[in-house]
């Protein structure tokens, strides 16, 4: 818990995180409001079209860049190792802490936006908002994890951006490539077309395994880079 307090009040404390919290929070229901309010049919499904395809991975985005600043992962805990903490469990706990906030965050505003925009065509208003609080929990720490290997590799916004537009340019592809990103899968989770025609519980899968493959990878640079 000591080691998780730094990370933890980092995003507490931003002015940068909240802003962009609300203001995706807000986006988002607004979305769903006109869905509503026009009485869509398939109402949460078009307001999820936003939320899976840009609010969730740029949301995510701003809160590893909380996390880790400007100065990628190893360095965002050198005040911890200079004290005698372990590089590798520092590093893991920023990358838990900031998975943990990116679900809970993305969770509730998916389940937010299927309670607002229901329409009379989309599935049991309960049900849907639960599966969609699950399954946009489950994406963003899957997206937490993969911008934070960007963050263990190059300082800077460099390495997170790199991985963020892989995302969006595999992620809406066909290819084998639309695999090994969360874009692609949450869509599918969402109602959208699975990549190679996956299905939902194949995704669902998937995404666990970039969370937990990409947490591996980000802690281990981060533990064997000097700073």
């Amino acid at each position: 818990m000591t080691l998780a307090r730094i990370p933890l009040l980092r995003l507490l404390q931003s002015r940068q995180a909240w802003v962009s919290t609300t203001g995706w929070f807000a986006l988002v229901l607004g979305s769903a409001w006109l869905q509503r309010r026009h009485g869509a049919v398939h109402g949460a499904d078009h307001a999820l079209e936003l939320y899976a395809s840009v609010a969730v991975p740029l949301l995510v985005y701003g809160l590893v860049a909380v996390t880790v600043g400007r100065r990628g992962l190893a360095a965002s805990g050198r005040p911890l190792v200079r004290l005698g903490a372990s590089p590798g469990q520092v590093a893991l706990r920023s990358v838990l802490v900031t998975a943990l906030a990116s679900a809970l965050i993305s969770g509730l505003m998916g389940a937010a936006t299927v309670a607002l925009a229901h329409g009379a065509g989309d599935p049991p208003v309960l049900r849907d908002a639960l599966q969609t609080l699950g399954f946009g929990a489950l994406a963003g720490a899957a997206y937490a994890a993969y911008l934070m290997v960007g963050a263990a590799f190059v300082r800077g916004f460099w390495g997170r951006g790199l991985l963020l537009a892989l995302d969006w340019a595999l992620g809406d592809s066909d290819g084998v490539g639309a695999l090994l990103t969360p874009r692609a899968h949450l869509q599918n989770l969402l109602g959208g077309e699975g990549p190679l025609e996956t299905l939902p519980w194949e995704s669902l899968a998937l995404l666990a395994t970039i969370a937990v493959a990409c947490a591996a990878l980000a802690v281990r640079r981060a533990a064997r880079t000097r700073v």
